[in-house]
This record gives C-alpha cells, sequence and structure tokens, in this order.
C-alpha cells in the first residue's frame, strides 16, 4: 500500500469552462485534482475497478479564481466554491457569525494539515473509507466485484446502521449534514452546460459506483447555502474514535426554524451511519408546529433510529447516534 504514484499528466485549467473541456478530451483517463488529499492515496494504492480506471491525467482546479472564493450573493445566499479550502471555510467571518453549523462541520475534518488542504467539493465526493474498498487485494461490489466483503467481516467503525443495501458503506463527509440541514444546492457544470442540483438529491445509494449524481465529464463549481432567517438555531455535533483526524462513527446536523417557541421547520441529518446523509423526516414530523422540550426531544431521537439495523460489531452505533440527535436538538433549542 501506499506504492509511488503512476506516471500521470498534470493540466492546470483557467477556467470552469476549460475543465470541462478537458475531461471531455480525455474521457475517463482524465480526474479533477484540488486539494487530492483523497485522490492521490486512492492512485497510491492502485484502487481501480471497470466503472473507475486509474486516472492519467489530473485537471486542477485550484487555478480557477472563482472557485477559491466565498461570496455572498444579492439574494443573501452564501456561494461556496467548490476549492474553498476547509480551513478557510472554518475560518470565514460571515460562516462563523451567520453559519457556525459550517464552521463547527469543517473543524471537525480530519487534521490541520488535512484541513489547510482538502477543499468544499473534495470533501463531499471523497470515497468510502472502508478498508475493503481500499485494499488492492479486496475486490469489493464497488470495484467491480460481487460482494460486500465489510458484512461478514470486520464492520465496527466506517460502516451502515440505517439505508443498508448490497454495500454497507457510511458516508465520510461531515459537510454534507451541515450543508444539507441547511438545504444547500450544489452547482453543477459539464459538457452538457451548467445546472443546480439540491444537495438531497446529489448522493445516491449503495447501489452507485461512484456515489453522487456527477455526469461523466461534470464537475461541482460551488455550493450555493440559503441565507439562514432570524429564528434559525443549528447544531452540528460528531462523536469519532479519537478527538483528531478520525471519521465520524456517527454525527448529527440539526437546524430549526422556530417561531414563538414552535417549530415551525425541523431538519435532522444524520453522517456516518448511511450510504449517504440521512435525512430522518419521521423525528423532523415530530417536532414541527409543537413546542419542543424534553419529552419531546427524546421521542423524536427514539424515532431517528427506529429503522437502524446494526451489523456484527456496529449495533453500538445505534444507540450513540440516538444520543447524539438528543444532545443536538438540546443544544440548537437553548
Amino acid at each position: 500500500m501506499l506504492a509511488e504514484l503512476p506516471p500521470l499528466a498534470h493540466v492546470d485549467a483557467k477556467s470552469i469552462d476549460e475543465a470541462v473541456y478537458l475531461l471531455a478530451k480525455y474521457r475517463d483517463r482524465a480526474s479533477i485534482i484540488a486539494g487530492g488529499t483523497d485522490l492521490l492515496g486512492l492512485m497510491k494504492d492502485r484502487i481501480t475497478g471497470p466503472k473507475m480506471p486509474q486516472p492519467e491525467v489530473l485537471v486542477n482546479i485550484k487555478t480557477i479564481p472563482e472557485l477559491m472564493r466565498i461570496t455572498t450573493q444579492p439574494n443573501g445566499d452564501l456561494r461556496i466554491g467548490a476549492s474553498v479550502i476547509l480551513q478557510d471555510l472554518e475560518q470565514c467571518p460571515t460562516v462563523v457569525a451567520s453559519f457556525p453549523i459550517l464552521a463547527e462541520a469543517a473543524a471537525s475534518v480530519a487534521t490541520t494539515q488535512i484541513r489547510a488542504m482538502g477543499t468544499v467539493g473534495g470533501n463531499l465526493c471523497q470515497r468510502p473509507w472502508c478498508w475493503y474498498f481500499r485494499h488492492p487485494q479486496f475486490v469489493c461490489y464497488k470495484r467491480g466485484g460481487t460482494q460486500c466483503f465489510a458484512i461478514p467481516g470486520e464492520n465496527s467503525t466506517y460502516f451502515s446502521v440505517l439505508a443498508r443495501g448490497i454495500c454497507v458503506m457510511s458516508h465520510p463527509s461531515d459537510l454534507a449534514p451541515a450543508l444539507m440541514a441547511l438545504s444547500s444546492r450544489i452547482g453543477v457544470a459539464g459538457p452538457s452546460g451548467r445546472r443546480e442540483i439540491p444537495i438531497a438529491e446529489f448522493f445516491q445509494g449503495p447501489r452507485s459506483v461512484s456515489e453522487t449524481k456527477l455526469e461523466p465529464g461534470e464537475i461541482i463549481t460551488w455550493v450555493d447555502v440559503p441565507a439562514p432567517g432570524p429564528s434559525l438555531r443549528t447544531a452540528f455535533i460528531k462523536h469519532r474514535v479519537r478527538k483528531t483526524w478520525d471519521f465520524a462513527l456517527s454525527e448529527v446536523a440539526v437546524a430549526l426554524t422556530m417561531s414563538d417557541g414552535i417549530c415551525a421547520d425541523a431538519r435532522i441529518i444524520l453522517g456516518g451511519v448511511a450510504p449517504y446523509p440521512y435525512r430522518v423526516v419521521d423525528a423532523e414530523r415530530v417536532l414541527n408546529g409543537r413546542a419542543p422540550g424534553e419529552p419531546l426531544i427524546i421521542e423524536a431521537a427514539d424515532i431517528a433510529v427506529k429503522r437502524a439495523k446494526g451489523l456484527t460489531m456496529n449495533s453500538y452505533k445505534i444507540g450513540l447516534t440516538k444520543a447524539l440527535v438528543r444532545r443536538a436538538l438540546s443544544t440548537a433549542l437553548q
């Protein structure tokens, strides 16, 4: 593992259109690179498959100025470029003041060194941190095999207890649950033009090899986050094996719109426990239209994990997630 990088070409794109052109030119031989904290590791370890060939051309998009910016749109929305470094998102005064849940989520990612290189788009599109997927000798379902080795194998940490399928990976992005709680939209550019995808529709289930709705030749350009209302209350809580570096065993992002003590709209998103950021609509319904107190919070937390089913080694995630939902709701309401 961690061998030398294979021979490759590196091209700096000066614009979004040029990046799209280069991806179309080289097709499946090309891949986007920004921070490279995930991609380069996969390349060094020769993690490939029929639908995920080894890149031969890396198209660098950190040379595109508009993708490196955090700006406020005329309508008050926040626009975060796909190549914005996680450290900049964590420390941006506008984000800290008006979107604290995003600053908290960015601060929870990995280490200081990785946050100084990793990007917003890369965090959303990173591949599963399943050791069977990332080991060259295990040809799992996502890499063209016929089985998920984690189901009968070691599945104590980065695996699902909700929405399990033929692959039981858990989604690794810390930003995704927070952005979904805020009803964000993802800007995409590709050979067919530009489009927007609600983040709730961006991630795909365990049968998808790429895990996203990006089509061949498409790239994320930015993420638009709606301007927060004055009554919006948020919280983000992540639990991991170690307090630094590690991926989530479970995490919860909560956004509550309050009106005279009544919850007008609740958003509860779970991370680290499903193949995609998991919105628990049933738990949200318990809170909507009511004044949330401790009994209601406990009820919502119970409902949030009612569909959960553990694997042989990770059933502890169910109780952990229930506790995190309860804590996140209480924190948001304080």
